[in-house]
């Protein structure tokens, strides 16, 4: 797969959306952001809850994405409970990738 900003598959978009929807759902109004990150081969999730609200990162690996078809995808988050660790992570990334979830410091 050709993840990045220049180049995306039918497939890769259908993950991408997967991904934000997913968001969408667990952070209601909240401003869902993405871009690829080319140094750490993530996409890089912003989620910004209201103007008041602290910014969130998810950081999910092109491992994890290719991992799983699109139909899929919200399962396997639901199963990790990312949304979860993104309430929780006060002033920390969520990384995602096909081992699991951590918590790193920004």
């Amino acid at each position: 797969m050709a993840w990045g900003s220049d180049v995306h598959t039918d497939e890769e978009l259908e993950k991408l959306a997967a991904v934000r929807g997913y968001f969408q759902g667990h952070f209601p109004g909240a401003s869902i952001r993405d871009s690829y990150d080319a140094a750490r081969a993530a996409q890089v999730f912003q989620v910004e809850p209201d103007a008041a609200g602290e910014r969130r990162n998810a950081v999910v690996s092109t491992d994890f994405l290719e991992e799983y078809v699109p139909e899929k995808m919200e399962k396997a988050l639901i199963s990790l409970r990312v949304a979860e660790h993104l309430q929780s992570a006060k002033g920390k990334e969520v990384l995602l990738s096909s081992w699991g979830v951590e918590e790193k410091e920004e």
